[in-house]
């Protein structure tokens, strides 16, 4: 049972701050939950509200300190045997690298949240993760990575003729190539 005004009410504030804009207040929010959760002594539930906490502080333009929430969240859910949410903390550090202005490492922690998110069968986020390393890549200048990430994030079964068109599109370079 959850008590009034305990971990879980301050969640659903803290989240219901951050879908109406009010970021400060979603962080202290998250930040009270966080505790309470690790009070509680549910580790799992305390590592999602440190990865929410991340969530708002990139949108905070806060890089560095959304770096340190989201960092060792993922053993955490590894430890748990929940793939997704350790893809989603993993995804959530490389936004957090990309941003603080070190997209090596992004770009790495990209790719191990795509295998986490594959691991876990979940199509939708490795397909997300996909287009944000895409995205990176083209920033970095290699194009040809950029277009075979993005390939990878396009479904696996495309469903419409749009999607089958984009992925016959992406392959023409690797074919033009060769490769």
């Amino acid at each position: 049972m959850r008590e009034i005004g305990g971990p879980a009410s301050e969640a659903e504030r803290g989240l219901a701050a951050y879908r109406a804009g009010r970021l400060e207040e979603a962080v202290q929010a998250l930040i009270l939950a966080e505790s309470g959760y690790a009070r509680m002594g549910d580790r799992v539930l305390q590592a999602e509200m440190a990865n929410n906490r991340a969530v708002v502080l990139l949108a905070l333009g806060k890089a560095s300190e959304a770096k340190a929430a989201a960092t060792g969240t993922e053993g955490i859910f590894l430890q748990a045997g929940d793939l997704s949410r350790a893809g989603k903390a993993v995804g959530n550090l490389a936004a957090a690298l990309e941003a603080e202005g070190d997209p090596a490492g992004a770009e790495s922690a990209y790719r191990r949240a795509a295998d986490l998110f594959t691991q876990a069968g979940d199509e939708e986020s490795r397909s997300q993760t996909q287009r944000a390393l895409s995205q990176l890549l083209l920033r970095r200048g290699r194009h040809l990575e950029a277009v075979a990430a993005m390939d990878q994030g396009l479904p696996q079964k495309p469903r419409s003729w749009t999607q089958r068109l984009v992925r016959w599109l992406l392959r023409l370079p690797v074919a033009f190539l060769g490769r």
